[in-house]
């Protein structure tokens, strides 16, 4: 079995043992070498995610020892073994503005987002295709020329939330949708979280719009740091509920975004 394929493989059967994962990251953290553990997928385990190896070699797909797989991403605790993807995957490798917020995101966010993605220069925009924030990232910088990857939770067949199946069909035409998610998976709470740790991986720094002091978007802030990656605000309003969570970061660190200067001298590229 070729590396490339036994580690399809294994990302699928973590997907059914979890557990499993735990002992490649070890072995990769060490950078052992990966083909020792080709024999602890003995004929029996190889037979159980034959249905799901059938369904997911129909997808494109990127491993972690692929030259296409972004360094970065490497850096990240548990990264993906696996990224399916539909679109551009040539964008892995762009400098990238990861863009979250909150699903009650509102009009402030989508204005900032469409005055300040024009007047950027080139890069690639990852956000996760969530309503609110999400969803108004990816469609300000279509509107805006800007390639943009959305990072899912689910499997790359599946649309989520219902509403997005022609922006995700957009965006799998002109940018890039990846999923660590094998196809046919639908989405689960949990999934969100672990989805949000790629967004940070792969962004070059991560901006938050709008977000309570309790919100999944400071999560992936929280990713972001963790990463060394810069971390952007919007500052808002004194009492403003979706406002808490930014103004707490730019409190505690976070560039304050009052312009398109603020973004571009922060945000490096490197591989």
């Amino acid at each position: 079995m070729r590396l490339r394929d036994f580690l399809l493989t294994w990302h699928l059967a973590t997907h059914q043992n979890p557990r499993l994962a735990v002992a490649l990251e070890k072995a990769i953290r060490a950078k052992a070498d990966l083909t020792a553990f080709q024999h602890e997928l003995d004929k029996k385990l190889t037979q159980s995610v034959e249905p799901l190896l059938a369904v997911a070699r129909q997808s494109a797909y990127v491993t972690y020892v692929d030259d296409a797989y972004p360094p970065r991403l490497r850096e990240i605790p548990q990264p993906p073994l696996v990224l399916f993807y539909r679109g551009q995957i040539k964008l892995l490798r762009q400098l990238t503005l990861g863009v979250v917020g909150s699903r009650k995101a509102t009009g402030y966010s989508a204005a900032t987002l469409a005055q300040l993605f024009p007047q950027l220069p080139p890069m690639t925009i990852a956000s996760g295709l969530a309503t609110g924030a999400d969803s108004m990232a990816h469609e300000a910088a279509l509107t805006a020329g800007l390639p943009t990857i959305a990072v899912i939770a689910n499997g790359i067949d599946q649309v989520y939330p219902a509403k997005h199946r022609l922006l995700q069909k957009r965006i799998g035409r002109v940018g890039l949708i990846v999923s660590e998610y094998p196809p046919g998976t639908a989405p689960q709470r949990f999934q969100f979280v672990a989805r949000n740790r790629i967004i940070a991986g792969l962004a070059h720094g991560v901006m938050v719009t709008e977000a309570e002091i309790k919100s999944g978007s400071l999560i992936t802030a929280n990713y972001a740091l963790q990463h060394n990656r810069e971390v952007f605000a919007l500052p808002n309003r004194f009492g403003e509920r979706l406002g808490a969570g930014t103004n707490a970061l730019i409190q505690a660190g976070a560039a304050i975004v009052t312009g398109p200067d603020t973004v571009i001298e922060n945000l490096h590229y490197y591989p």
